[in-house]
């Protein structure tokens, strides 16, 4: 049985998923130094995957030892109150899957990924989840496990991961690598209309939501691991330029930007035990 998650946070230490630095020629974000950027002739010869960089909120799930649920975003666990609405749905799919998620993370992982529920600076309007893994911390070893490694762990069960987008060996060359940025899978051709629809059924001004939008066609950017067959050995991000000019005209935090919801794509079942919609399937609609 889940315990009061106030008293149980207090008594168990978060791991807080580590900053990752930014890949060569992508645009730095504020508090990011650019004397640690990995350059990309670093990765020739090794095994990356390559995921959709998606805009949401961090956020993690693990058990304690005596097997309570543990969820937390960044730096702080998740107790309750109105600045984690974008939080509510993500509490809810954990709380319905607790039985499944005890039994696979044990208090040995800690499973991290991406709260889509609210828009950032990109709007979503077919997501195949409200909660995309992307990363499993094995506290065990102090090791983030690889893809196969987490697939292996998380097959099964209602746990959907982030778009892989490649896996393989670096390509040869930076541009190559970029040619993976295009449209993002979450997003339909009416996605700005439907944007207008989830601000007028918010009730908020049109003009002040618009403007803080990133309005590119393109995704906000890719994810890169490297990896052996069992962990994950390094990991760096690329952001796309005009993204991260769109966040700074914004010139406000998101907790303070209006809130305005995600869409899900049709058929999504939150609470099915495994997920009724993947990435697969939107790859073939489209």
């Amino acid at each position: 049985m889940t315990l009061d998650p106030r008293a149980e946070a207090q008594r168990y230490e978060l791991f807080k998923y580590p900053r990752t630095r930014h890949l060569e020629s992508s645009r730095l974000q504020f508090g990011d130094s650019a004397h640690d950027q990995l350059a990309y002739r670093d990765l020739q010869g090794r095994h990356i995957v390559v995921e959709e960089k998606l805009d949401g909120a961090n956020a993690a799930v693990s058990f304690s030892e005596a097997g309570e649920l543990l969820l937390q975003s960044r730096g702080h666990y998740l107790t309750g109150g109105s600045r984690e609405r974008q939080f509510s749905m993500f509490k809810q799919w954990a709380a319905c899957h607790e039985a499944w998620l005890l039994d696979r993370l044990q208090d040995r992982y800690v499973m991290f990924g991406e709260v889509l529920s609210k828009t950032h600076s990109v709007f979503y309007d077919r997501l195949p989840h409200l909660f995309c893994e992307f990363d499993v911390y094995d506290r065990r070893s102090g090791r983030f496990l690889s893809t196969a490694a987490r697939t292996e762990l998380l097959q099964g069960g209602p746990v959907l991961p982030v778009p892989v987008l490649y896996a393989g060996v670096a390509p040869r060359r930076l541009a190559d690598l970029l040619d993976l940025v295009g449209p993002s899978l979450a997003r339909s051709s009416q996605w700005r209309e439907r944007f207008v629809e989830a601000v007028q059924r918010e009730g908020h001004d049109r003009e002040r939501a618009w403007a803080r939008l990133d309005k590119s066609e393109h995704m906000e950017g890719l994810y890169l691991k490297i990896e052996d067959q069992a962990q994950t050995l390094e990991r760096a991000k690329w952001v796309r330029a005009d993204f991260v000019q769109a966040i700074m005209e914004a010139g406000e935090h998101h907790l303070r930007q209006p809130y305005v919801g995600n869409g899900l794509a049709a058929g999504v079942d939150l609470y099915a035990p495994q997920p009724t919609v993947t990435w697969q399937t939107l790859k073939e609609d489209c």
